[in-house]
């Protein structure tokens, strides 16, 4: 069966899963082409020596706090529906997710349910 995202949002809201907090490089690169400050800012650049660098996403601006849903999932109005306010920059995690089936599966996303 085919994924088909059913906007429910479980890959957005819980962000507990490691493997949705981080990006890499080509990310990083994208948003300061388009200019994307405003997603830039919910960066932290982690320096893991020798010039390398981890880059841990959606932590609060100003705090350094983890948050625990994305910042830029909206919630459809009187809908349980979400959609992303970036889409079309999304990072690359979030435009590969879920990995398997598997991965939906352990994620709550429905996406692979008929």
């Amino acid at each position: 069966m085919n994924f088909i995202c059913k906007r429910f949002g479980n890959c957005c809201l819980n962000l507990t899963d490691a493997y949705q907090s981080s990006v890499d490089q080509s990310d990083i690169d994208m948003w300061e082409k388009k200019c994307r400050t405003d997603i830039l800012e919910w960066v932290d650049p982690i320096d893991c020596g020798g010039g390398g660098k981890v880059y841990d996403i959606w932590i609060k601006p100003g705090t350094g706090e983890d948050v625990h849903r994305c910042p830029w999932l909206k919630k459809l109005s009187k809908k349980d529906k979400y959609y992303c306010r970036i889409h079309e920059v999304k990072p690359k995690v979030c435009r590969e997710y879920p990995k398997t089936e598997g991965h939906a599966k352990e994620t709550g996303c429905k996406g692979f349910e008929p």
